[in-house]
């Protein structure tokens, strides 16, 4: 019986943690639809630019701990780790902390200080009008909300439809802006590597021959390899030779031109038709001391054309 085996679709990402920050009042269908549209984008999206969003929260994240003030802890466990925050209002800022007004706004004003994205969502979906307690807490709700749209652009929803709409503009947005800061920070870091650049150097094979007598003689063939040890393609590649002895005899297999160009780490040699023997009378031990002067520039990251290969010709090369 032939066993039939599922094909495995994994791929490389990188996981980003999501806040989800609400107040006690915000209705679970919403905090749901938040879970789901992340599930979503991270499917049809996240697969695609190689990242992952997984959200988190307090009530399932959180761990029980003494020592410091509750939102102290929830800040140390959860929010100061998370690399990107949406927040939830409906009717209720929350309970102060003693350093902010509530729960929900000192995780906001954490993130933001962090520099990290923040989308703040409020419903304005159709609910019963308020009176007394619940009144004063959606006052003081509004009277944050005006304080924070001084200095950021809030989003107002009234059904499923909105709220996923901003969730997913919200995600595109912020995982781009991260993926650019990633690689700034990539390209600041970076120091020059000393090692970069196309290095020449002199490889020889030895061939026994026997001649027309039965004696074994040795056939030595000098090739010149120039190695791109650079994180981008070399273009614009040529080499000359400086310091060839008086009389030294040799010749040089190249095409016509300059190189060309050599992908990063990558050498030119006989793999891709691009290869220079240095010959030198059967007495010479050596070819003599000679420096390949090496001409080109390096540039971005580049694939080569498996197809591009130079063509080769045999012509003399002399001082």
């Amino acid at each position: 019986m032939k066993k039939e085996y599922a094909t495995l679709m994994a791929y490389s990402t990188l996981a980003l943690h999501l806040l989800v920050s609400a107040p006690g009042d915000v209705p679970p269908a919403d905090l749901a639809i938040v879970r789901k549209t992340i599930s979503q984008w991270n499917l049809s999206l996240g697969r695609i630019v190689g990242l992952t969003v997984l959200p988190v929260s307090w009530t399932e994240h959180a761990a029980a701990e003494f020592g410091e003030r509750p939102q102290a802890i929830l800040n140390n466990q959860i929010v100061e780790e998370s690399d990107l925050a949406i927040a939830l209002f409906f009717d209720r800022l929350g309970t102060p902390t003693g350093e902010a007004k509530s729960g929900t706004a000192e995780e906001i004003d954490v993130l933001v200080k962090a520099g990290k994205s923040v989308a703040v969502l409020v419903s304005n979906a159709p609910r019963p009008p308020l009176s007394g307690g619940a009144l004063d807490e959606r006052r003081r709700l509004d009277d944050y909300l005006k304080e924070l749209r001084t200095s950021a652009l809030l989003f107002e929803y009234s059904h499923e439809g909105d709220l996923m709409g901003h969730i997913n503009n919200f995600l595109s947005r912020a995982t781009a802006q991260f993926q650019q800061s990633v690689e700034t920070s990539k390209r600041e870091e970076s120091a020059p590597d000393a090692s970069e650049g196309v290095w020449p150097r002199v490889e020889v094979r030895e061939l026994p021959k026997t001649d027309s007598k039965g004696r074994v003689k040795i056939q030595r063939k000098w090739s010149l390899i120039l190695h791109n040890m650079s994180k981008g393609p070399a273009s614009d590649v040529d080499f000359t030779f400086e310091g060839v002895p008086a009389g030294a005899l040799f010749q040089v297999h190249r095409g016509e031109g300059p190189v060309g160009t050599i992908p990063p780490d990558r050498r030119l040699d006989s793999h891709y038709s691009w290869q220079w023997a240095i010959r030198t009378p059967s007495s010479a031990s050596s070819p003599g001391q000679m420096r390949a002067e090496i001409r080109g520039r390096l540039g971005p990251p580049f694939v080569p054309d498996p197809g591009a290969a130079a063509e080769t010709e045999e012509a003399p090369c002399s001082s």
